[in-house]
């Protein structure tokens, strides 16, 4: 979310007048935090990022988990709502919204050339009228009166592809919504399948990199590991589905992750919205050396145009493109440098 929305929104205190306020951010102005904390509001976010950066928030007003159960338990009467860049999740978002049954008023802002223009067309099924009450700095705030909806279930708007024949569920939001991305099918092409050891899918999404590989060798301990809450249901859905043991951890990058592991492996993100962003990549690749044990081994999946073996080359004494293929270069990487 741009800055410029928090603004937009600091021109309406009264719209934060114990509201509920739903979506992910971008670095959180003071102000806007400031703002939040003395309006008594609360924050769901399905970000562990944004979650986190509510540093001014006590944790009895800011949830981190998929939309749903906290709404029904905090009862708001009012709730503005950060439109995701994913506009089937907004849509799925907005649905939810309108099946709570006490909300009064619902607001939703995003920036223009991330579907703040026609937040008011985009939910035309959904809403009985819809109102454009401000715009600056190429932001929209937009007032929806919503019609009132059955119940909803995220489960049936979740996706599945297939791979080594198991289905595997992806929920709204995930990275390449039930389809398994070209990156991803190419790592695990290439990619062995350890006899043992401790294993860590770090942006997991569904699961599948690490559960196609303890699927495969059983007596791997594996760890899965993401930012958003969407990716961390659908892994531990998958999971549970699979009858396979893992650890599923909210984190951003290796910051929340404690211990060693044998293996890391990933499909580094590099974009934030419509905006290039190598922040994920760079953290992995300083950060590694202190998760990996002495012999341990980084994999990762990259575009081929990006130059992430120079970055390797930094931290690891051994740093191979194992593979070129469709677009993509696969890495190892290991023996980190003391």
């Amino acid at each position: 979310m741009s800055l410029a929305a928090y603004e937009l929104l600091q021109r309406h205190p009264q719209l934060l007048d114990n509201t509920l306020i739903i979506g992910n951010g971008a670095e959180l102005p003071p102000e806007w935090q400031q703002q939040v904390q003395q309006s008594g509001s609360h924050i769901l976010t399905w970000d562990w990022q944004t979650f986190q950066q509510y540093t001014m928030l006590d944790e009895d007003h800011k949830h981190f988990a998929m939309p749903q159960n906290q709404i029904q338990t905090l009862q708001p009467k009012q709730i503005i709502l950060f439109w995701p860049k994913a506009k089937t999740q907004a849509l799925n978002l907005i649905e939810l919204i309108a099946s709570q049954t006490q909300i009064e008023s619902i607001y939703a802002v995003a920036a223009n050339d991330a579907g703040g223009k026609s937040i008011g067309k985009a939910c035309s099924e959904l809403a009985s009228h819809s109102d454009k009450i401000d715009s600056a700095r190429r932001c929209s705030l937009w007032q929806l009166t919503l019609i009132p909806q059955a119940p909803m279930n995220w489960l049936k708007k979740a996706e599945s592809f297939a791979h080594q024949q198991q289905n595997y569920l992806t929920l709204p939001g995930v990275f390449c919504h039930g389809k398994l991305d070209v990156g991803t099918r190419v790592l695990l092409e290439h990619l062995p399948a350890p006899a043992h050891g401790k294993v860590l899918d770090l942006g997991c999404g569904s699961g599948v990199i690490g559960l196609s590989l303890k699927q495969q060798q059983p007596a791997l301990e594996l760890t899965l590991g993401d930012v958003d809450a969407f990716a961390l249901r659908s892994a531990e859905l998958n999971a549970m589905r699979m009858g396979i043991k893992a650890d599923v951890i909210a984190s951003d990058g290796l910051h929340d992750i404690d211990g060693r592991f044998d293996f890391i492996i990933s499909n580094p993100p590099f974009h934030q919205g419509k905006d290039t962003d190598y922040r994920f990549a760079q953290s992995l690749f300083q950060q590694a050396k202190q998760h990996l044990v002495t012999d341990g081994q980084l994999w990762i999946v990259a575009n081929r145009h990006l130059s992430y073996e120079e970055w390797g080359q930094q931290y690891f004494a051994s740093c191979e493109v194992l593979a070129q293929q469709e677009g993509f270069k696969i890495i190892c990487l290991s023996h980190a440098k003391k």
